[in-house]
C-alpha cells in the first residue's frame, strides 16, 4: 500500500465509531498552559509537522504558513485537508494581520520560530507552542498527541499514532545490518552543507533504525546544534559509510566538491554510497507521515548499499 493510501485509510479507520467530541480545556505546551475551546474549527498552523497532525485525523486548517509556496503542502496532505486554506506567509515570519483576518480559534506555533511573538499570537487566538524545528523524532510523535487533545480528537489521534508506530516497527524489521554503518544526512544549498546532528529530527530517526553516527552528540537546545554548517574538511572527520543528501539547489554547494581529493577519499564516496533524496520531505515536514516517507527511502537505500 502506498504512503498516501495508508494515511487516508488510517484516517478513516481512526474515525470509525469516534464521532464524539473531546473537551480540550487546558493544554500544557512549551510556553505554558493555554485554555483551548472545545473542538476548535478555525485552526492556523505555522509548521508543516502540524499540518501532518491535522491531516492524520481529517481536520482542515483555515490558515497555513506555507512559505508563500502552496506546493510545499504535499499531495498526501491536500488529499485529506483540501486546498482551501489561506497562506499566512512564511514559517519564519508569518503575517499577524492575515492571521487575525481569519478569526481563528486556535493557533499552533513553533518554539524556535515563534516564541518571540507568542503574546501577539495569543491576542489573536488561543495559541499552543510546540518544538517542531528543533525537536527530535520521539518528541514529534508526542506532539501529535498534544495536538489531538487540543483539537478534540484525542482518540482518533491515538489510533493514528498507534498505526504509525506499527508501520515504523515494520520498516525497522525489514532493514538489516544497519548497526554496521555510520549514516549521515545533510541538506545542501548553493552556499553550504548543513549536517543534521544525532539529536535532530532526522538524526534521532536514523538512530531509531540502528545506524551509528560520528557527529558529536550535543543537547540540541539550539538551531545550530541541530543543523550544523559543515566544511569538506569537517565532513571528512565525520566520514560516514552512507551519506544521504537533500539538495535545495542545482547545482548545490556539495557538487563543487566532486573533483576534490578529500571528497573522493570519503568512505561513502569510495564505496558508491552517496544517495540523493527529496530534501523537502526529509528536512521540512517532520511529522509522522514524514517519518514514514523517510523510512521508505531508507529501505530502498539499504537495498543498494554496497
Amino acid at each position: 500500500m502506498s504512503i498516501k493510501k495508508y494515511l487516508t485509510s488510517a484516517v478513516a479507520l481512526a474515525m470509525v465509531g469516534m464521532a464524539s467530541l473531546v473537551n480540550a480545556g487546558e493544554i500544557t505546551h512549551e510556553l505554558g498552559v493555554t485554555n483551548v475551546p472545545d473542538a476548535p474549527k478555525r485552526i492556523i498552523v505555522l509548521e508543516f509537522s502540524f499540518i501532518d497532525a491535522l491531516a492524520s485525523v481529517g481536520v482542515s486548517p483555515v490558515g497555513i504558513a506555507d512559505d508563500k509556496k502552496r506546493d510545499r503542502v504535499i499531495p498526501a496532505y491536500t488529499d485529506v485537508i483540501g486546498n482551501e486554506w489561506v497562506s499566512v506567509g512564511t514559517r519564519k515570519t508569518p503575517s499577524l494581520e492575515i492571521m487575525a483576518s481569519l478569526n481563528p480559534d486556535l493557533i499552533i506555533a513553533d518554539k524556535t520560530r515563534h516564541s518571540a511573538v507568542y503574546e501577539a499570537l495569543s491576542e489573536i487566538a488561543p495559541t499552543i507552542v510546540l518544538d517542531s524545528l528543533s525537536g527530535n523524532y520521539p518528541e514529534s510523535v508526542e506532539q501529535m498527541s498534544i495536538i489531538g487533545k487540543a483539537i478534540g480528537k484525542s482518540e482518533q489521534m491515538e489510533a493514528r499514532v498507534a498505526a504509525h508506530k506499527a508501520t515504523m516497527k515494520d520498516y525497522i524489521a525489514q532493514m538489516k545490518n544497519t548497526g554496521n554503518y555510520v549514516a549521515q544526512f545533510g541538506v545542501t544549498n548553493k552556499t553550504g552543507l548543513f549536517l543534521h546532528s544525532p539529536v535532530s529530527y532526522n538524526g534521532s530517526l536514523l538512530e531509531l533504525f540502528g545506524f551509528k553516527s560520528n557527529m558529536v552528540k550535543t543537547n540540541g537546545d539550539t538551531y545550530d546544534e541541530n543543523y550544523v554548517e559543515t566544511s569538506l574538511e569537517q565532513l571528512s572527520v565525520v566520514n560516514p559509510d552512507i551519506l544521504i543528501l537533500g539538495k535545495y539547489a542545482d547545482p548545490a554547494h556539495t557538487d563543487s566538491w566532486a573533483e576534490e581529493p578529500l571528497f573522493k577519499q570519503l568512505t561513502a564516496v569510495k564505496n558508491g554510497n552517496v544517495y540523493n533524496i527529496t530534501a523537502h520531505n526529509w528536512s521540512r515536514l517532520r511529522g509522522m507521515l514524514a517519518a514514514e516517507l523517510t523510512a521508505a527511502d531508507l529501505l530502498e537505500i539499504m537495498k543498494k548499499v554496497k
